[in-house]
């Protein structure tokens, strides 16, 4: 029986440090900390925040029931970018921007960042802060959003 004891809290032991090490999972208070401390400008309403990084104004829409985040920067109108610009903006999603992309909405183009709001690290929304701005600073001429070119392009 004390065996039965001791490996039981052997088990118990392991859960617990299994637990401690457990990944903390991203809220949206945890998201609009993070953002509070690391960029300029904070102002959050509900699920938005905005904020600015260097010379680009970023918004963070956050969603815990889908658990989605989102950070977007609108680069320029549909109608005022030409058809090569935006050929281009596609190929950059498939080779230069990265965990960013380019996308369209309500006849606005964005640079964008999209990802599962809880497995969010710090580290990751960091980038992604980064990325978006410079994907956004670069259409037009390289299309990047900063880091390495995927496929040697």
């Amino acid at each position: 029986m004390r065996a039965a004891t001791f490996a039981a809290f052997l088990m118990l032991a392991g859960f617990c440090a299994a637990q401690d090490a457990a990944p903390r999972r991203m809220t949206q208070e945890g998201l609009h900390a993070i953002l509070a401390e690391v960029a300029q400008g904070f102002r959050a309403e509900g699920p938005i925040a905005v904020v600015r990084l260097g010379d680009t104004q970023l918004l963070c829409i956050s969603d815990e029931l889908a658990d989605r985040m989102r950070i977007i920067a609108p680069v320029k109108r549909v109608e005022e970018a030409t058809p090569q610009e935006l050929l281009a903006a596609l190929q950059a999603n498939f080779h230069t921007v990265l965990d960013a992309r380019y996308a369209v909405s309500n006849g606005v183009i964005f640079a964008a960042y999209l990802h599962p709001l809880s497995p969010l690290t710090r580290e990751q929304l960091l980038s992604a802060m980064q990325q978006v701005a410079a994907a956004r600073a670069s259409f037009g001429t390289d299309y990047s959003s900063g880091g390495p070119v995927f496929g040697g392009r």
